[in-house]
This record gives structure tokens, C-alpha cells and sequence, in this order.
């Protein structure tokens, strides 16, 4: 779940294209760094929001925080590096000349990094911290720590090239790619509320893998919920790295089938696993 579905980017690198009259308003700059300061507390506002209800503990959210780094800023990049091999202006090979292998191997290599690391750091907290809330507290800082990488950090990437924008900084621009210029003057307030209601979606998809794979640990004869856990991530991966690939070109598409992705999970989290947690009693 760490993609951003924004598509700014394309294009040449020819800065001359911009045009010297255009420029992104104040308000939409403001825009950009409130929905990025909103990102940044929703992790925070939910985990005090929900503490005293599921008695959430701190150690699960730096469990959670740590397996994110590991797994994926290190182990999935590393994967990423070598098999994909991206060119100096970011471009893909794989996804130019086959979309499909790559789409394959984005998604199912995302699932398979990010639902194992949360698998051993369920396994590390078992004999730590026990109940409901450590498979809540955990999502919260696996999905919390990518929503402030990706969704606050992408906001502040947005707001300082539309400051290199309205002040014609070359240094900023002659870098980016004229259609990333382009389409952030075009579509910023889009791109803006597009990234926040991805990320949204992200945080809750985090925290619902947390709670199965929480439950694929503690709860005895449930093994396969792991597995299980691997496939949906790798599923709701796919139409994002579709669209990256040049395969799906509705972003809005993406957007409906990452939110029905939310709602299906959702539902079996708690028709599944919360009749597990009614009639089955949790391992030792």
C-alpha cells in the first residue's frame, strides 16, 4: 500500500514549455499543507481516539512503525533495485515493455513483504502484549507511519514545487519533467484530494491486514489467514500499479475499486474475525 495514485509525472524535461503567466494560487498552496497537517495528525487522533476503548498500548504502534521501515524502505527497495533496475529519469523497463509481469510483481512482492514483516512483528508482540488492540495499535503504526511518508510528505513535494512554480525557480524546475509542471498547474486541487482520500483508504487497509493477521497468529487452526492476508494486499495493490502502468487510465476507476476494497474487507473483518473472537480463545 505504499504507491501514490497521483499521476504528475511524464513528459519531457523541457522547463521553457511552462508558461510565464500561469502560477498556482495561495489558497490552493494552503490547500496542499492543511491536507498534509491533517494526514500527519489522523494517525495520532486515532490512536488516542480508540486507547481507552481497546486499551491500545505504544508498543505495537513502534512495532508496527519499524516493520514498515524494515520491510519496505529496505528489504522491498532493495528487491526493487535489482530486479526492476529504474533509469536515472525513474522510468521501468518491465513496465514499459511488459505492464502486466510488472503490475504481477509490484503487487504480489508488496504483499508478500509487508503482510510477512507483519506476521514476525505479531509473532515478536505475542508473548509482549496480548488482546484485540495490539492487532489495532500495531495498524496504526504500520499504516500510520506510510500515510505520513507518502501522504504528508507527498503534500509538502507538492507545495514546494508550486512555490517553484509561482517563483519561476529554475534550479527546482529545470528537475522535474514539464508534464509534472503541467499537470500540478492543472490539476492540483484534484491531485491533492485524490492523495488524501487514497491515503484514507490506505490507513484502513493497514489497520483491517493488521487485525487478520493478528488473528492468523493468535488463534490456533487460522494459519492461513497469513496467506490469505498476502493475496488481498496483493489484489488491492493491482489496480493502482495498473494504473501506473499505463494499463488503467481512469484514476477515478482506482479510486471506486480501492474504496469497494476497503468496504469488502471491512465486512469480513467483522463477520470473520469477530466470531472468531467470540467463540474461540486465543493461543498461548
Amino acid at each position: 500500500m505504499n504507491r501514490v495514485i497521483i499521476k504528475l509525472f511524464g513528459g519531457d524535461s523541457d522547463m521553457g514549455k511552462l508558461a510565464t503567466s500561469v502560477s498556482i494560487s495561495g489558497g490552493m498552496i494552503g490547500f496542499m499543507l492543511l491536507t498534509g497537517i491533517v494526514m500527519f495528525l489522523i494517525p495520532i487522533g486515532t490512536y488516542w481516539g480508540l486507547k481507552r476503548h481497546y486499551k491500545l498500548v505504544s508498543t505495537p504502534v513502534w512495532v508496527g512503525i519499524a516493520v514498515f521501515i524494515v520491510a519496505v524502505l529496505i528489504l522491498e527497495r532493495i528487491l526493487h533495485m535489482i530486479i526492476l533496475q529504474p533509469s536515472a529519469d525513474g522510468s521501468i523497463a518491465l513496465a514499459t515493455h511488459h505492464p502486466y509481469m510488472y503490475v504481477a510483481y509490484g503487487a504480489l512482492v508488496a504483499g508478500i513483504f509487508e503482510e510477512t514483516g507483519r506476521f514476525f512483528g505479531f509473532r515478536y508482540l505475542k508473548k509482549r502484549v496480548s488482546g484485540f488492540g495490539t492487532a489495532i495499535a500495531y495498524g496504526i503504526g504500520h499504516g500510520g507511519i506510510e500515510m505520513i511518508l507518502i501522504g504528508t510528505m507527498g503534500m509538502v513535494n507538492l507545495v514546494v514545487m508550486s512555490v517553484a512554480i509561482n517563483s519561476r525557480n529554475a534550479a527546482v524546475l529545470s528537475k522535474l519533467p514539464s508534464g509534472t509542471i503541467h499537470s500540478l498547474i492543472s490539476h492540483a486541487g484534484a491531485a491533492t484530494t485524490s492523495s488524501f482520500f487514497e491515503r484514507i483508504a490506505a490507513f484502513i487497509i493497514q489497520i483491517l491486514l493488521s487485525i487478520i493477521v493478528w488473528a492468523s497468529v493468535n488463534y490456533v487452526g487460522k494459519i492461513w489467514l497469513y496467506p490469505l492476508a498476502i493475496g488481498l494486499h496483493a489484489l488491492i495493490d493491482m489496480p493502482a500499479a495498473m494504473f501506473q502502468a499505463g494499463i488503467i487510465s481512469n484514476e477515478l476507476t482506482v479510486e471506486i475499486v480501492l474504496w469497494i476494497s476497503v468496504l469488502a474487507m471491512g465486512v469480513f473483518v467483522y463477520l470473520y474475525i469477530g466470531k472468531l473472537r467470540k467463540s474461540l480463545v486465543t493461543t498461548s
